[in-house]
């Protein structure tokens, strides 16, 4: 699986132009989005950074993700990915902001509902929203980078709308 690398190019000189701001919180691709962001050309006039929160506790001591969500919903689920959204929106005032959780490999969360390869993803662009469930197959690397994948071609479908 390829990343859509003239894509990124795409996205990060528009944001560059149009003087946008990004910042990600990503729990499944733990900092791989970051990284793909930060090889972009012009990373340097737009990207604000990543927040790793990958485990429940680091969402909620720094996006301020509420108890009650997480205990009823669970760390990967469209509501906690959702209100990761918003505690990047509340802390850094993006024009950009997404938002990433899944399960890339076994573990004592993932069930028949939500399988391996079930990421959620959440996308503030520009006052338009994005929420979506994916399913992948694959390894954990593969995942991990199909969803990289999907999320820049979200950005760069939204530019274009």
């Amino acid at each position: 699986m390829d990343i859509h690398t003239e894509k990124l190019a795409y996205c990060g000189t528009y944001f560059k132009a149009k003087g946008l701001k990004l910042v990600l919180a990503e729990s499944m691709t733990a900092g791989f989005l970051g990284l793909l962001f930060s090889l972009e050309k012009y990373s340097g006039d737009y990207f604000l950074g990543s927040i790793v929160c990958y485990h429940d506790d680091m969402k909620k001591q720094i996006l301020n993700i509420d108890d009650q969500i997480l205990h009823n919903y669970g760390g990967v689920s469209a509501e906690v990915t959702n209100a990761m959204i918003k505690g990047l929106e509340r802390k850094y005032s993006p024009d950009i902001a997404i938002a990433v959780t899944g399960f890339a490999s076994e573990c004592k969360e993932t069930s028949d509902v939500a399988p391996v390869g079930t990421v959620y993803v959440d996308i503030f662009f520009e006052n338009m929203g994005l929420s979506k469930k994916c399913q992948y197959n694959g390894s954990p690397q593969e995942i991990i980078q199909k969803t990289a994948h999907e999320i820049i071609e979200d950005l760069y479908e939204m530019i274009h709308q």
